[in-house]
């Protein structure tokens, strides 16, 4: 616990963290409800109010989708920015245990992304409740769930992956440049091989997407959250491996 403390200071008492946090949650609020408002707008009278609060829900998770990159770039940061200042081997002579080190930055930006996530999801479900009003949404129903969960699961993940990048090439822009041909570059260049439809299912964005119904159904629910949750695991299993030797 004291090394998770320690992190914990460190990442609250730099600057970059909450102007990172608050641009990301800012971008995604205002996204959000412009897309709620926009799809809201399209749906015909007749729509139940299971439905509606289905709608909203996706709707809401659309905009936090968005909040994944800057807050993976925090996680590259938060370890890469000790490297580039040597602050690292102070951080290693207080704790000489590397993959304890490792996992107390895990434990402490994964609770961030998770805060994170609430704070653009819970106004933006209030935001499309309002404006969805006519339709007498219910309450969240089950179908909900792992929208939420997933789409939750996507922004912790994308933020481990920054921490793990950055752990293991040890420099910020290199390990930005991993980050976003991951997420962003090579989804689109597997669209475009013979067998890209496979090759997509075993990237992070095509599962987040399903998760949160922005796709079509091509795996089982709980396959889609273990290859998305794989893409935190196993990169830094790899990286305290490496930090091990």
């Amino acid at each position: 616990m004291n090394t998770v403390n320690a992190e914990w200071i460190k990442l609250r008492t730099l600057r970059s963290t909450w102007w990172t946090m608050g641009i990301a949650v800012l971008v995604a609020l205002v996204l959000t409800a412009l897309g709620a408002g926009a799809v809201i707008s399209r749906w015909d009278p007749g729509q139940a109010p299971g439905q509606a609060a289905m709608g909203i829900v996706v709707a809401v998770y659309v905009g936090v989708i968005l909040a994944q990159l800057p807050l993976g770039m925090l996680g590259v940061m938060t370890i890469s920015g000790e490297h580039a200042s040597g602050m690292i081997d102070t951080t290693h002579v207080a704790t000489p245990a590397k993959s304890r080190v490792l996992l107390a930055k895990a434990v402490v930006l994964a609770g961030f992304a998770i805060i994170g996530s609430l704070f653009i999801a819970v106004p933006g479900y209030l935001y499309g409740r309002a404006v969805a009003a006519e339709f007498n949404p219910s309450a969240l129903p089950a179908d909900a769930w792992p929208v939420i969960g997933g789409g939750t699961l996507m922004i912790v993940v994308t933020t481990l992956l920054g921490l793990a990048l950055g752990a293991l090439l040890r420099n910020g822009a290199a390990a930005m440049a991993a980050l976003m041909a991951i997420v962003l570059l090579l989804p689109f260049v597997a669209r475009m091989l013979p067998w890209g439809d496979w090759a997509n299912v075993l990237l992070p964005t095509y599962p987040a997407l399903q998760l949160i119904e922005q796709v079509p159904d091509i795996m089982p629910t709980w396959v889609a959250f273990t290859v998305l949750g794989g893409w935190a695991v196993v990169p830094l299993i790899i990286a305290a491996l490496v930090g091990r030797r």
